[in-house]
């Protein structure tokens, strides 16, 4: 009963801020927090299994729903959103049958998926909700990377003990190169990781715009510079490489998004990746191609993380072949050689839920930054709608490989959703949203920022 009643206090909190400030404000100053600061592997003891963050987005969505203002466009983002939650739905009924399958996912994906993805798609349209949206992921993994400090030194994660003795549960620490690694609220290091690289992408974007750029008062340094050192050390704190070559990716895309000639810093980038790209891959896959257990004996962590990952597709495939429509349900496929950790979501998906949810789950990844990269290409690199577009093609970009090394979902997934959402608002808005910026001289534009610009 009393795990019951905390899960739902956020949801409380968040249906006193809708009746007091309306939905938007309880986005953003309710469920955001909970989602970025608060651990979510800690669930209520009935159907559906929520989260705190799952409780808290219920009231915004229900007074978003019913409220006058809100206007729906559909948009093929929208289907592919509805479809992944169809399909997955089905595929689990069709192992676990209507009652054990279907209708409990379905419950679990209406909060983490459906709900974020209609809440952002609406709120973040408008423009100083957008920043102020930016603004909570930027300082709550701040808030997050300082307080993981005493984890780093003390090997104490200061956001579980109190709902680990309300809940009954515990977790082990992780440890790779005689370091700690850093879980934060997000259950593993690799998730922190992702969490990190992804609000960076955030920061830089507030940080090109010139939100927050004045002094931070104590410190001679900008409050978003405070944020981005912070959030970068998070990750480095994390010590998971996943979430490195992921942003490393990322980033490599938006500099020639961002370059002044896009053409050139394309053809350069093809250039050193055909002659980088094959000793490096040669150099990798000797370094994979080992087993894992003699990477264990020989005390390299990392080689044998990356060699079990290895392994995975090779050993599984056969095991998707088998179901390939609609897999195997949540808890049916069987584990080959004791690797019980599916660490790549793709796989994971297809072992799951079957083929057509992976091609919806890659399609989620590939299609919105397909439609932000015909959107952005036209505009100008320091145009404020490609700034934007620039991010989030970003961020898709680090996910679609960081989903190469882990099991997928969790707080970056849902994370993941509201960007999907702010992807659709984005290609929505009407370019007279726009077009007050383009009379304000360059020199002001900081100071408008996003409160006139993004959405």
């Amino acid at each position: 009963m009393i795990q019951t009643l905390v899960i739902t206090i956020p949801a409380l909190l968040a249906l006193i801020e809708c009746i007091r400030r309306g939905p938007e404000k309880a986005f953003l100053n309710v469920y955001l927090p909970v989602l970025l600061l608060l651990p979510q592997q800690y669930e209520w003891p009935i159907s559906g299994q929520y989260h705190f963050a799952d409780t808290a987005i219920l009231p915004i969505a229900l007074f978003l729903l019913f409220q006058s203002k809100l206007k729906w466009e559909w948009d093929s983002i929208d289907f592919l959103v509805i479809a992944y939650v169809g399909v997955t739905v089905i595929a689990e009924g069709m192992n676990e049958g209507y009652k054990l399958g279907s209708q409990n996912l379905f419950l679990q994906e209406l909060p983490s998926i459906l709900l974020p993805y209609l809440a952002a798609k609406n709120i973040l349209r408008q423009p100083q909700f957008a920043v102020e949206a930016a603004k909570r992921v930027a300082m709550s993994l701040t808030i997050v990377a300082i307080v993981s400090v005493y984890e780093f030194r003390m090997g104490v994660d200061l956001f579980t003990p109190l709902c680990d003795a309300i809940f009954g549960l515990g977790h082990g620490a992780l440890f790779r190169g005689g370091f700690m690694r850093i879980q934060g609220p997000y259950g593993h290091a690799l998730t922190l990781g992702t969490m990190m690289v992804i609000g960076f992408r955030v920061a830089r974007w507030l940080d090109w715009s010139g939100v927050w750029s004045e002094p931070l008062g104590f410190l001679p340094v900008s409050k978003i510079r405070f944020c981005e050192f912070w959030i970068a050390a998070g990750s480095v704190m994390a010590l998971s490489v996943g979430p490195f070559l992921g942003a490393a990716c990322g980033a490599i895309v938006i500099s020639v998004f961002r370059a002044q000639n896009r053409k050139r810093a394309l053809v350069s980038l093809i250039l050193l990746i055909s002659l980088v790209g094959p000793p490096a891959y040669r150099a990798f896959d000797d370094y994979v191609s080992v087993d894992p257990a003699a990477a264990r004996a020989s005390g390299d962590g990392l080689q044998e993380d990356s060699a079990y990952r290895r392994m995975l597709i090779p050993l599984y495939l056969p095991i998707v072949e088998e179901r390939p429509a609609w897999g195997w349900g949540r808890s049916g496929f069987p584990v080959l050689d004791t690797m019980y950790s599916i660490d790549n979501a793709y796989l994971f998906t297809a072992l799951t839920f079957g083929v057509y949810a992976t091609i919806l789950l890659v399609a989620l990844m590939v299609w919105p930054a397909v439609r932000l990269t015909i959107f952005s290409l036209p505009l100008r690199p320091s145009d404020p709608r490609a700034l934007a577009a620039f991010t989030m093609i970003g961020i898709y970009i680090l996910n679609a490989v960081m989903d190469c090394t882990g099991s997928g979902g969790g707080t970056p997934g849902v994370l993941l959703f509201i960007v999907t959402g702010w992807t659709a608002a984005l290609l929505s808005a009407r370019t007279q949203e726009f077009a007050e910026i383009e009379a304000v001289p360059s020199w002001q534009r900081n100071q408008v920022g996003f409160r006139k610009v993004m959405v």
